[in-house]
């Protein structure tokens, strides 16, 4: 085979020679101090995080505007102060998803996958749900949206069962390869999972058609070809209907999940029951169905969710 073709069944991207050129140390210096930061003792972590969410409200203007708009936008009902509460708080997030990341790709589970100290940080809610959909034995698609705990999610997942994730590759070839190399798992039976580009749709439909699970990013903005429009907190918003396409493919049972970052410094993931009659033939109606379901759960924790993605593509802000 070529290194041509072996480029193309590659799933994650490979270590090059240029990431040492001068143009990366920009990128390694980012990633230095990240590694520094994940040295922090876990208590810490969150007084650390808040202190660069406060950091980054200052020194991102561009995404503070747009935070500002996308919240305005979904919670008009609010007052201005209570708006601006979920954004201060929101940037708080944001600082403290840093730290989460520090703590997936360098954690105490990278090590000791089976007696991780993150296993003491997470309890898990609806867990009946993901089994009784995994018995079924024809797949299951893990939905996740873009909250603030994303990174964190699939570790959680980990402790429970083996997984593929499937991730957007970063423009960067650098800051792609630490990302995928990053949220690699080597799970407790010693199986090595990397993670697989949204891209590649056929190892995504092959992992799905031998009956394993996946999660699945559903809810960003996706303009291309095939796109369908529905309202999303009551905006119209350019939506992938991928969930239903690839459930119809494959005949996967699809368990919506949420990971919530509590007051208390531990966290929560609740599998949702897989959805019944999905999909329905109608990729409008159950892609309005998936943002109906989101909507709920960011109602409920609006400050973790990702409002610096312009998912409504406002054009002034």
């Amino acid at each position: 085979m070529s290194k041509t073709a072996k480029a193309k069944n590659k799933s994650t991207p490979e270590f090059q020679k240029q990431f040492y050129l001068p143009k990366f140390w920009g990128i390694w210096l980012g990633v230095g101090l990240l590694r520094l930061l994940a040295f922090t003792p876990y208590k810490w972590k969150f007084a650390v995080g808040r202190g660069l969410g406060k950091l980054l409200y200052i020194l991102s203007p561009k995404r503070r505007r747009l935070a500002t708009a996308n919240i305005a936008l979904c919670f008009p009902e609010k007052t201005l102060e209570e708006q601006q509460k979920i954004l201060k708080q929101h940037f708080d997030s944001l600082g403290i998803s840093l730290m989460e990341m520090g703590i997936v790709w360098w954690g105490d589970h990278k090590k000791n996958h089976k007696k991780a100290f993150e296993r003491s940080i997470v309890t898990f809610i609806g867990e009946d749900h993901l089994k009784k959909a995994q018995e079924q034995g024809k797949g299951v698609l893990i939905l996740a949206p873009h909250f603030t705990t994303l990174e964190l999610t699939g570790l959680f997942v980990s402790f429970l069962t083996n997984y593929h994730a499937v991730y957007r590759p970063h423009d960067n070839p650098l800051m792609d390869y630490i990302i995928a190399k990053g949220r690699s798992i080597q799970f407790s039976n010693g199986e090595h999972v990397e993670p697989v580009s949204n891209a590649n749709t056929r190892q995504m439909l092959k992992v799905l058609r031998a009956g394993k699970s996946m999660t699945f990013l559903p809810d960003q903005r996706y303009r291309a070809k095939g796109h369908v429009e529905v309202p999303f907190f009551g905006v119209l918003s350019k939506s992938n209907p991928a969930t239903s396409k690839i459930s119809k493919m494959t005949g996967c049972a699809v368990v919506p999940t949420f990971t919530r970052r509590l007051p208390n410094n531990q966290y929560e993931v609740e599998f949702l029951p897989a959805l019944k009659d999905f999909p329905s033939g109608d990729d409008y109606q159950d892609t309005l169905r998936l943002h109906q379901i989101y909507e709920v759960e960011i109602r409920k924790n609006p400050s973790q969710y990702l409002w610096v993605h312009n998912r409504w593509n406002l054009k002034n802000y």
